[in-house]
């Protein structure tokens, strides 16, 4: 059985709105920590104050959407050792041990997703997506986003959860309104 996420946009106006929705599964359970860009004409800057926690032996948030040249820094406010790692599309490096009260940082440049590990620890997991869009937002508990300043116009939906990959739609923004999306795999 294919999964299928449903996309809900909601309270939109001409001068820049903001979006809500819900992801879904297709049994119809809220997909949490799903990420919904909205990819338009409009580059975002970097982000500033970007972080990663390691806490009670987990990264925290367990997704992070980050903008293209955001530096990320890496915290480790455990009680123990962390070697933080990165694999896949958008970054890959290698930050070896340290101890609680120490910090690295990693600057994300090339738009993708970025999949954290603990050498130490492998029950520790997390993923940085990198887009180039302001318009972005991670699900919930309840599946639910919000975005707000989206202004009306056609965008590329991006919707990626860790169970799968990206997936895309295109959609027209314009005023008030509801769209539902189809997610297959």
């Amino acid at each position: 059985m294919q999964p299928i996420v449903l996309l809900s946009v909601l309270a939109l106006n001409a001068s820049g709105g903001q979006v809500t929705g819900h992801v879904t599964n297709s049994a119809g359970k809220p997909m949490r920590d799903a990420c919904v860009i909205f990819v338009g004409d409009e580059t975002a800057r970097p982000l500033k104050g970007a972080m990663v926690d390691q806490r009670t032996i987990s990264f925290i948030p367990h997704v992070k959407i980050v903008t293209a040249g955001t530096a990320v820094s890496f915290p480790n406010n455990d009680v123990v050792f962390h070697n933080v790692f990165a694999e896949y599309q958008a970054k890959r490096f290698d930050l070896g041990l340290y101890p609680r009260g120490q910090k690295k940082v990693v600057t994300f440049n090339k738009p993708g997703i970025v999949s954290l590990l603990c050498s130490i620890h492998p029950t520790m997991s997390a993923y940085i997506y990198v887009t180039e869009s302001p318009y972005y937002a991670v699900t919930d508990a309840k599946g639910n986003y919000k975005i707000s300043g989206i202004p009306s116009g056609s965008y590329r939906v991006e919707v990626w959860h860790e169970t799968g990959k990206v997936q895309t739609f295109d959609v027209r923004v314009t005023g008030d309104g509801q769209k539902d999306f189809v997610y297959r795999k």
